[in-house]
């Protein structure tokens, strides 16, 4: 393909402009293109609306006059035109006259610094044109350098930023809200985010020389708090602790103590395996259960919380007679009511009312109030209280000096071995009668020979079991012999009211007058009263 193109050419007497048709599908001669070159090469005197007719219908070479003297030599010339951006020169070539001179590499590179294109020039494009010069056409001989993009910096954190707090649908329609994922629980040495970081872009530069700078790439940082291990090449961070992860305004938290507004639909059950702090209340239905302390600043409903180590209610419980506290440590509410209570430790509160309380260290009730009304406390060592017990006579038992937890394996083991020694009363008549048979030389059916051994065996294993159990109870009891040794008692400094029971190891009285600011202790083999 070549465009259609003209070219000045001189006789000895006149001027004249050859008109060249286009091949292959090349564009036609611009009329107007045409025109400004020859008045800008002397030749302002042109019938330009005849050139047209002759362009129009152009299949040949034809020559037309346009001076009627021979004019100056014109060498081999182009148009530079700068993109509006600047990043491209595109340069449009005219033939040279007769005579004229042609452009070599160097005319074109000093004519395209004085149009101010001082980068990017295409040798090679320079070179392609030289080699095969088709005029009127358009050649790109210089090309500006676009900044190249960079790449923004990037973290990805290995744990969940964005709890799914959806609740669960069960197959039968209903919602489950106590299986919510609201924590995201780290291991020590957990990876806890990756930095990537960003990779600047390179300048670039226009054919006029200016440099484009490339665009800002986002630079990021790890943002971290107490419990996190930064690598030496700043690019990782990991957990130095067991806790649960966080992202707070991109700041990433590891905590042994898990935070929660409160227990309810929103959060579902909380398992959590460091200590948890419930800021609001615990709602009812919902459970708490952690590997460390829980601390609930609100209200405690009918709901259950299982702490290996204390536990502390700052508002009180209610719990509706279901509500349940199992902790490995201590207890500390400021009320009890209609709950369940175990602990490891201690228990102190301002006032238990109709609860079962059971504590393997002293039960204390001070404040304000300091009543226990209703229900029953155990514990192997004492009771305090300001009241025990009501005017109208609510049941109240207290019960000291024995461990209730030894009590209750012992009553249970004791209950077992009655079980083991029926059933092998059950056996041995069995037992003696067939082989009685055996001894007299009767023949036995192979389902009594089976059977026979099937009960021999066990009968064997009940014997050693029973054996156990016998030892276990021993041991036990041993234990809480060492338990009644302490000197537990109940303690009262306002009244204690009749219809209130208190057992100090195994002894106990029921009271029929109230006893006031007094001492309950094992005298012998009775409950004595005495002063503080």
């Amino acid at each position: 393909m070549k465009n259609g193109y003209f070219k000045i050419q001189f006789s000895d007497t006149e001027s004249y402009v050859s008109l060249f048709p286009p091949e292959d599908g090349g564009e036609p001669i611009q009329v107007d293109e045409m025109r400004d070159y020859l008045v800008s090469k002397g030749f302002p005197n042109i019938d330009i609306v005849a050139i047209k007719k002759v362009i129009d219908g152009l299949s040949k070479q034809e020559n037309i006059k346009i001076a009627p003297k021979k004019g100056i030599p014109c060498p081999e010339s182009f148009r530079v035109m700068v993109s509006p951006d600047k990043m491209t020169a595109t340069c449009r070539f005219y033939p040279p006259s007769t005579q004229g001179a042609e452009l070599n590499p160097a005319d074109i590179k000093s004519t395209l610094k004085l149009q101010g294109v001082v980068k990017g020039v295409d040798d090679a494009a320079i070179d392609a044109y030289l080699k095969d010069r088709h005029y009127c056409t358009d050649y790109v001989l210089a090309r500006g350098l676009e900044p190249t993009l960079g790449q923004d910096a990037s973290i990805e954190y290995y744990f969940n930023t964005n709890p799914n707090l959806k609740p669960k649908l069960n197959e039968d329609g209903s919602v489950d809200f106590h299986s919510l994922s609201a924590i995201s629980l780290v291991k020590k040495g957990d990876k806890l985010a990756t930095l990537t970081k960003e990779v600047p872009g390179e300048p670039g530069y226009n054919i006029t020389g200016d440099t484009l700078p490339p665009h800002e790439v986002k630079k990021l940082t790890l943002k971290f708090g107490r419990n996190i291990e930064l690598s030496a090449d700043e690019l990782t961070i990991t957990s130095m602790v067991d806790g649960h992860a966080s992202l707070v305004e991109g700041k990433v938290f590891v905590s042994d103590v898990y935070e929660v507004s409160d227990v309810d639909n929103a959060t579902g059950d909380i398992e959590y395996s460091g200590n948890v702090c419930v800021l609001g209340n615990v709602k009812t239905g919902f459970s708490v259960k952690a590997d460390g302390d829980v601390e609930v600043r609100g209200v405690v409903e009918n709901s259950t919380i299982d702490a290996a180590g204390n536990v502390t209610i700052v508002r009180g419980m209610n719990g509706m007679g279901k509500g349940t506290i199992n902790a490995g440590g201590n207890v500390i509410s400021k009320f009890i009511e209609n709950a369940n209570i175990n602990a490891g430790g201690y228990v102190h509160s301002e006032a238990i009312l109709h609860s079962n309380v059971t504590a393997k260290g002293e039960v204390t009730v001070t404040g304000k109030r300091g009543f226990i009304t209703g229900g029953v406390i155990r514990t192997p060592a004492s009771v305090s209280a300001k009241t025990i017990g009501s005017e109208m006579g609510v049941n109240t038992e207290i019960e000291v000096g024995t461990d209730p937890k030894l009590t209750l394996r012992c009553n249970n083991l004791n209950a077992e071995i009655v079980s083991l020694k029926k059933k092998i009363e059950q056996a041995e008549p069995v037992l003696l009668t067939i082989t009685g048979k055996i001894k007299a030389g009767e023949q036995l059916r192979p389902e009594q020979v089976m059977y026979f051994k099937q009960l021999s065996e066990q009968y064997k294993t009940m014997k050693a079991e029973l054996d156990e159990k016998m030892n276990d109870v021993t041991a036990l009891m041993d234990e809480m012999d060492g338990v009644s040794d302490r000197e537990s008692c109940v303690k009262v400094e306002g009244f204690a009211y009749p219809g209130t029971k208190i057992t100090i190891n195994d002894t106990s009285t029921t009271l029929t007058k109230s006893a006031q600011h007094s001492r309950f202790v094992k005298d012998g083999a009775d409950v004595r009263i005495k002063g503080f």
